[in-house]
């Protein structure tokens, strides 16, 4: 088989083939997952919102009652009754008059779409009001009796008004409201009406007539998943002209509080097969070839002991579900032709690639003799043996370059060893220099305690406590300055450092106390960060890790401007103790970071520094198997020491 075509077919059915295969298969899973969320939503919010337009309507079926049990109310049953034997009293219009401003105030604090009536024992209107606004009875009747209203002679609705039981409130149609203009089923929801009684006798009955403005506002704040539309449907099989009414629409923008000239029904929609289907199912969800959307609907119950559901439906669009995924499959299957011709081409170049690979490889190979170290061989090919080539090529330079770098590093080790050991040819005479000066600094300072106490009643007392704490800072300074002596001695002639494990916390509570004079005369803030337990402790010398701690610390406070802030981190890693020092200063030249451990090499004045502190601080860290790091900060001024101690130091342990 020819390499190109090896290239190819390995290609398109390592990659594309299964690549587009998950990738459809991937579409169709999340499509079925995202319809299942989607019911569940829609679901959820059907529930959510049928529960809260049943809360409304019990709301109200409430008020209905609460207004028939109003002292007002109760005042004017004894004028129903009158009405009913025809002998009205004199003060008949004065009780209808308490009962209007009643009506009105109520509607005045509430201030909803409410028509409230109350009606004598032959169902007509003996008053109304409506909107704050009451009716004024202009229609005369036979038995001398003026009515807000027409009279109604409807033997129907009087027969269901007898019917209802005493104390319930019922939901009807009343027909007034078509007797009043040529509108049909002027209100979507039924009227709420009780039957009032007059010493257990029935007398007339109070009814509140509800436009549905409450409800309105609950359906327009509902939430409309994927820009579905909400309508509402009237389930009333006993009543052929309210049996499939739409009662609220968002597509015709139908309200429920809208009047409407002629009733609009399901069954003249193209969702007619809803009826019948949630009659003989349970299920949640209609569709059909026929249409283009879903339907998710929720039936419940809006009027107590009545037959009448309400069907709330939410329809949302199929594109609004099928159409991004229908684009995701079809870019998928544009992406794989695409790459299928763009494979084609690959393949010619790839063939070339690979009979260059050999002259790349002898390339590589002449150019790593010539000194440049940094080659590297291409190693992705379909040819093995090329592969395993480029492989062994880049082992081998990998080796080498491993082994210069360890030889670089061990000279360098060497070197700067070497630049150490030339301390010690002087290191013995300086000791024995200093020493002297300092062991009579420390008898003076002796003496000068014993003549204080002896001569304690020739001082004020807060100048001898004085006197003290500064002979007692002298000693502490003069055996701090004994001990760096001692240290370099030791290093010098390479004495290995006493070992002993001390608390880690105290130990570095203690180095930072001895410099907080220095930092104070500089306006210097030490901010310690101890991430440490309270009960850490290190192996190591005490004094000469104290010694590598404040030879650092004093580096940072001479090289920190006054006011500024030197921060000091400490932390347990998994296997060692990592210190960091970091200061705000002017920071280190570049051309001196690669001499700051050299001996004697010092950037300071002549009077302020000798140049063997960081060489020492290095020898120290080193005997401890630790590690010395000094470097400028690369987002600001200043300098970062860090000294990393192994938590177990090993074979060098001194019992």
């Amino acid at each position: 088989m020819r390499i190109q075509t090896n290239i190819f077919l390995w290609g398109f059915f390592a990659f594309v083939v299964p690549l587009t295969t998950l990738a459809l298969v991937a579409t169709y899973y999340s499509q079925a997952n995202y319809l299942e969320d989607v019911k569940q939503n829609a679901q959820q919010n059907l529930n959510s919102l049928s529960a809260e337009m049943e809360r409304r309507l019990s709301a109200d079926r409430a008020l209905t009652f609460g207004l028939s049990q109003a002292p007002v109310i109760q005042d004017f049953l004894p004028i129903l009754d009158s009405i009913e034997q025809q002998t009205l009293p004199v003060y008949f219009k004065r009780q209808i008059e308490s009962v209007n401003q009643f009506f009105e105030g109520f509607q005045t604090i509430i201030p909803n779409a409410f028509i409230i009536r109350i009606l004598d024992s032959q169902g007509n209107t003996i008053i109304k009001v409506t909107q704050n606004q009451r009716s004024q009875p202009v229609y005369d009747s036979l038995q001398g009796l003026s009515y807000v209203e027409q009279e109604l002679n409807n033997t129907s609705f009087l027969k269901t008004l007898r019917s209802m039981p005493k104390g319930d409130v019922g939901s009807v149609v009343l027909p007034h409201n078509n007797n009043q203009s040529n509108l049909i089923n002027h209100f979507g929801l039924l009227d709420n009406v009780i039957p009032l009684y007059y010493q257990d006798k029935w007398v007339g009955a109070l009814s509140l007539t509800i436009t549905g403005e409450d409800i309105d506002k609950i359906l327009n704040h509902a939430t409309r998943p994927l820009s579905g539309k909400i309508f509402i449907v009237e389930v009333n099989p006993d009543h052929k002209n309210r049996h499939g009414l739409i009662l609220f629409d968002d597509a015709q923008k139908l309200l429920f509080a809208h009047a409407r000239t002629s009733p609009e029904y399901l069954q003249n929609t193209e969702f007619k097969p809803l009826l019948e289907d949630i009659v003989d199912t349970e299920k949640s969800i209609y569709s059909s070839n026929e249409m283009n959307s879903t339907l998710h609907f929720a039936e419940f119950t809006p009027y107590p002991n009545q037959f009448i559901n309400w069907i709330v439906a939410l329809n949302i669009p199929n594109t609004m579900i099928n159409e991004p995924y229908s684009k995701i499959r079809t870019s998928i299957w544009v992406v794989a032709a695409i790459t299928l011709l763009i494979g084609l081409l690959l393949t010619q170049i790839g063939a070339k690639r690979v009979t260059r690979a050999l002259s790349a490889l002898v390339s590589n190979f002449k150019r790593y003799a010539q000194g440049d170290h940094l080659q590297i061989a291409i190693t992705e090919h379909c040819v093995d043996e090329i592969k395993d080539l480029g492989n062994a090529f880049n082992e081998m330079t990998s080796i080498l370059n491993t082994a210069h770098k360890e030889r670089d590093k061990a000279q360098q080790m060497m070197l700067q060893s070497s630049k150490l050991a030339s301390i010690g040819q002087m290191a013995a005479g300086i000791g024995h220099e200093i020493n002297n000066p300092l062991n009579n600094i420390l008898s003076y300072a002796k003496l000068a305690v014993r003549n204080i106490d002896t001569n304690a009643n020739n001082f004020d007392v807060a100048k001898k406590e004085a006197l003290l704490a500064d002979l007692q800072s002298l000693r502490e300074e003069t055996l701090r300055a004994s001990e760096i002596v001692k240290g370099i001695m030791n290093f010098a002639r390479q004495v290995p450092p006493h070992f002993t494990e001390f608390d880690t916390v105290t130990w570095l509570n203690n180095s930072l106390s001895l410099v907080t004079q220095a930092a104070n005369e500089k306006k210097l803030d030490l901010i310690t960060n101890l991430n440490l337990p309270e009960s850490s402790t290190i192996k190591g010398d005490r004094g000469q890790l104290q010694q590598v701690l404040i030879n650092l610390l004093l580096n940072s406070i001479q090289a920190s401007n006054p006011n500024e802030k030197i921060t000091i981190s400490a932390q347990l890693l998994p296997s060692q103790l990592e210190i960091t020092i970091s200061d705000n200063g002017s920071g280190i030249d570049e051309e001196n970071l690669s001499r700051i451990f050299d001996p004697f090499f010092t950037t300071k004045q002549q009077t302020q520094g000798t140049g063997l502190g960081l060489s020492i601080s290095l020898g120290i860290i080193q005997d401890h198997q630790g590690h010395l790091d000094i470097r400028n900060k690369k987002e600001s001024h200043g300098v970062i020491a860090t000294i990393k101690l192994p938590l177990t130091i090993t074979d060098k342990v001194d019992s």
